[in-house]
């Protein structure tokens, strides 16, 4: 059954794939060693989103595994290392598997606030993370069921 994007449902399965991909844990090794790797997704206006939507991602230090996806009210309730907006639209592409997460930052897609370098060292890792999302079905605002 389809889970809507972006939904608490839709974070709890995200967390469940990234957990049970063996990508995710070969290449997670090193992510969050010694700094904070959560994310905060800012996801904007557009698309069939009618307000902005803040999505929570705490991968564990040193596997990648995930200990909290959540759907948040405000970023500030968090401490992460990384806050990425951009349009829902533009974020629905890659929750599809159809457009490459980091290539989004790089062209300026996606605004990343956080250590580039930390993200660039870690790509297969950000690949394999990206890649869990389009693993389970997903239905999205805006598009017939």
């Amino acid at each position: 059954m389809a889970v809507l994007y972006p939904s608490q449902e839709w974070c709890d399965a995200w967390k469940e794939a990234m957990n049970n991909s063996e990508r995710v844990a070969e290449t997670g090794k090193s992510w969050g060693v010694g700094w904070n790797g959560s994310w905060v997704f800012e996801l904007t206006p557009g698309s069939g989103l009618e307000e902005t939507v803040y999505v929570y991602l705490d991968p564990e230090s040193g596997t990648g595994k995930c200990k909290d996806s959540r759907i948040l009210k405000d970023p500030s309730e968090v401490d992460v290392g990384f806050l990425c907006t951009g349009e829902y639209g533009e974020f629905k592409y890659v929750v599809k598997g159809e457009k490459d997460f980091i290539e989004g930052v790089v062209k300026g897609i996606f605004k990343v606030k956080g250590d580039m370098s930390k993200i660039m060292r870690n790509a297969k890792f950000i690949r394999a993370v990206a890649d869990s999302i389009s693993s389970f079905e997903a239905s999205y605002l805006g598009e017939a069921c």
